[in-house]
């Protein structure tokens, strides 16, 4: 692998010639920006294109996948649109047993719809997905 890369300053590594798997993990400070930019874009494209805006972190990741966006790169793309404004998440808790460690965070886009708060549509979007997802999950699960 000697030759093909070269340290620059800001600790990351310039490649120059085929990536060997120590020159890529030293060169994700350069390549994480080109992929989360992408990320978030992916995932505001995911919330956007369905009829329901809000949607369950574990169907963006689904969707995002299939994409080749990564788990991770979903998890930052999602702090970074949060802390930015530009998605609301809710982390909901279900008191079953069965669901224990599942991660039901729910995701909206943070707009305006007919004109209404966009804070106060994303957590109606959030509410009505959420809501909808637990009626049928308790009318069809029994425990015991």
């Amino acid at each position: 692998m000697e030759g093909r890369g070269s340290k620059i300053e800001d600790g990351g590594w310039r490649i120059v010639g085929p990536i060997g798997v120590s020159e890529w993990i030293h060169g994700m400070n350069e390549q994480s920006k080109v992929g989360l930019t992408g990320a978030k874009k992916a995932l505001i494209d995911a919330l956007r294109t369905r009829a329901k805006k809000a949607r369950f972190t574990t169907e963006l990741a689904a969707t995002l996948e299939r994409t080749s966006v990564s788990k991770e790169e979903m998890e930052q793309a999602l702090a970074d649109l949060q802390s930015e404004g530009i998605v609301m998440i809710r982390d909901n808790f279900c008191a079953d047993p069965h669901l224990a460690g599942v991660d039901l965070r729910v995701v909206a886009l943070v707009e305006s719809i007919d004109g209404a708060d966009p804070q106060l549509s994303a957590i109606r979007l959030i509410d009505d997905a959420w809501n909808k997802w637990l009626g049928e999950y308790l009318a069809n699960h029994r425990c015991g």
